[in-house]
């Protein structure tokens, strides 16, 4: 009696995350395995008899889950395993996905880049060069791409960035685009891969996209586009930038999206990059005027019938036809077992790479001089990015790393629910310093903003919606 793997599911270990089953279709999709469960998968191999194993009543269980949720398959004849399945133990740290500037140009003139796109500061790596960072991003066991650039769909080889990648067994997770290029023809040509990614298009208000995005234009073909992948079935999220502009078309737009099919909007006010200063033009906001806008919009989300996911930035989830919601900004550990918590559990677990291929914690610092401190993959190569650099050290950082160099953090009483903010927002707010305070983060709590968004909610859902038991988290 023979068991294999099905054909979408592979072996894989990391540093510290030794035994697992990683789906090459279900994006990001890894399975952490006890010793007995890779012990026994280890032996469906399709060649192995396991007759006498499944004399073990609990052998038989496991082996039964992974068959009703098509992780392996009986056969009565051996039948090998393919290459890619069989286990294979990588030297480096585990990463679910990598975000991927594939190229600094665009053809919008943005008001807030991060890297001045239509300038192309950051220009774009050769073809050739795209193909040595795939081939040590596949030996790292890397298996989900998210791409993005500035504008991805410029490039003119971004076809052979495709195929190359499919190539090299990963997945097109997800595009960030800003519609302007986006087709049939090219959702068309995914599909002929058997790539159907997640699509994220910016749109910054009714009437007031074309502004922010210094294109003629663009906010109809955002919408065109929109339209099209919804269509398409592709799933699809929005991202709004909010300023002085476009405040009071926040419900409009967020109803108008949902209504197109849209299934979740992150929205944040606006990052104050170099770029922004010199064009926004009088728009900024304060951390009040963007912490009273959510205020404001949240009785609104209940009352049109909470119509999509809306997530503003670290503040609060609200969930779609459901009366849940998440008061983000409060980390789910409040106490002292906080400590030995990653500083930014995104930029743990999901690597951003930029234009010029040099791995960062997140897009946003691009737009700042401490850059220069994180690795080029030409430098130094994907594995040792991803397995022993400042690179490494900086996402490794934990909450108790933080009070030990912020005493101001430590001594503070909202300390376990906040954990120090957001590093990136730190970073920029203080000329590149990892350890100091997020003051945004810190106006939320010593304001009683976290309450405030509660009360909100629930003043909300007790008006609008049934009186059935709502449920936070």
């Amino acid at each position: 009696m023979y068991y294999r793997l099905t054909d979408q599911y592979c072996l894989r270990g990391w540093q510290h995350l030794t035994c697992a089953l990683v789906s090459r279709e279900k994006r990001s999709m890894v399975q952490v395995l006890n010793q007995q469960e890779f012990s026994l998968l280890m032996l469906c191999d399709g060649v192995t008899d396991l007759t006498e194993v499944l004399k073990e009543k609990d052998n038989i269980t496991i082996l039964q889950t992974f068959i009703e949720h098509k992780c392996i398959e009986k056969t009565d004849v051996p039948c090998p395993l393919k290459d890619y399945q069989n286990y294979h133990l990588y030297e480096n740290r585990y990463f679910s996905y990598v975000i991927w500037s594939i190229t600094g140009k665009c053809n919008f003139r943005c008001r807030h880049c991060y890297m001045d796109a239509p300038d192309a500061k950051f220009g774009e790596l050769s073809f050739a060069e795209i193909k040595r960072i795939i081939d040590g991003l596949a030996d790292c066991g890397i298996t989900e791409i998210h791409l993005t650039g500035g504008e991805p769909l410029v490039r003119e080889d971004f076809w052979d960035i495709v195929d190359y990648l499919k190539q090299k067994g990963m997945n097109v997770g997800k595009i960030y685009t800003n519609g302007w290029l986006l087709t049939d023809k090219v959702l068309d040509k995914l599909e002929e891969r058997n790539f159907r990614p997640d699509i994220s298009i910016s749109f910054d208000g009714i009437g007031q996209h074309d502004w922010m995005r210094g294109i003629t234009g663009a906010e109809e073909k955002a919408i065109q586009a929109l339209k099209l992948s919804c269509s398409r079935g592709n799933l699809v999220d929005v991202e709004m930038c909010l300023h002085k502009g476009n405040l009071s078309t926040l419900r409009s737009t967020i109803n108008l999206l949902a209504s197109l099919g849209v299934s979740a909007m992150k929205i944040s006010k606006v990052v104050d990059t170099d770029c922004w200063k010199r064009h926004a033009d009088g728009n900024e906001i304060s951390n009040q005027e963007y912490f009273d806008a959510v205020i404001d919009y949240i009785p609104h989300f209940f009352e049109d019938g909470m119509p999509m996911n809306v997530l503003f930035g670290s503040v609060i989830y609200l969930y779609k036809n459901s009366k849940s919601y998440n008061i983000v900004v409060e980390k789910a550990c409040r106490d002292e077992k906080c400590l030995n918590q990653y500083l930014c559990h995104s930029a743990r677990f999901s690597a951003y790479l930029t234009p010029e291929g040099r791995f960062l914690p997140c897009m946003a610092l691009t737009s700042t001089e401490q850059q220069q401190a994180f690795p080029l993959v030409k430098d130094y190569g994907v594995k040792k990015c991803l397995s022993d650099s400042y690179y490494m050290n900086f996402i490794g950082n934990r909450v108790k790393d933080l009070f030990d160099r912020n005493q101001e953090c430590a001594k503070c009483e909202y300390r376990y629910k906040c954990w120090g903010g957001c590093r990136a927002q730190a970073m920029l707010a203080n000329q590149g310093d990892l350890y100091a305070c997020d003051t945004e983060t810190c106006y939320i709590f010593k304001n009683g903003y976290p309450d405030k968004f509660r009360k909100a909610a629930k003043d909300a859902i007790d008006k609008y919606c049934s009186t059935e038991q709502e449920k936070t988290t």
